[in-house]
């Protein structure tokens, strides 16, 4: 595996070192789509490409009587978000793929996805399946950053594909989410979808 797989899916020692580099590099971007998504006080949040499990931590103060659950497709990931998270027991760390994910039709109120959507298999179809799984009147949320403008991010990444965040909200629309609204700021965007 080359340095660059981890970005999508983290393995051993050196998957490991990353997610604790991810998570601080990314904190600026979670604060601020933190800001933009509408939190439940209660109910049940899932959180796609939970990574080392840090933005879970942060959601449990937010969300003081809800149930989280993180999900990844990373053995690593996952030994990661369930150790940053151990003896929380409004907490669950799923391991599989957002191309099938192992919950029920409308189980969470919210669903967050920070910096993972570039590494999904199929994006467009795979919020299709995001969208199975929230609640009427539940909420979706992609939080990424563009990366270095510079840099051609395909090429250095191969696992890795971008998208513009007006291009993800027309798959939250054509998966049929509503309301779908675009924030930026510098290289950070926050796309969030409601289900009717």
């Amino acid at each position: 595996m080359s340095f660059t797989d981890n970005f999508g899916n983290p393995k051993g020692i050196l998957g490991w070192i990353m997610l604790t580099s991810m998570d601080k590099e990314h904190l600026p971007m979670a604060t601020w789509g933190f800001g933009l998504i509408k939190m439940p006080q209660k109910g049940d949040i899932l959180d796609i490409g939970c990574g080392g499990g840090y933005n879970i931590k942060r959601m449990l103060s937010k969300c003081p009587e809800g149930r989280i659950v993180g999900f990844d497709v990373s053995d690593e990931s996952v030994k990661k978000a369930r150790a940053v998270n151990k003896g929380e027991n409004r907490v669950e760390i799923v391991q599989g793929s957002v191309a099938n994910m192992p919950f029920r039709d409308g189980e969470f109120d919210l669903v967050t996805a920070f910096e993972t959507v570039f590494f999904w298999p199929d994006t467009k179809e795979n919020i299709r399946e995001v969208f199975r799984v929230v609640k009427p009147g539940g909420q979706f949320a992609v939080i990424n950053n563009y990366g270095d403008p510079g840099i051609d991010w395909e090429k250095k990444v191969p696992c890795m594909k971008r998208y513009t965040a007006e291009t993800i909200r027309e798959f939250m629309e054509d998966a049929g989410f509503a309301e779908a609204d675009v924030s930026k700021k510098d290289n950070l965007f926050c796309v969030t979808g409601k289900k009717e």
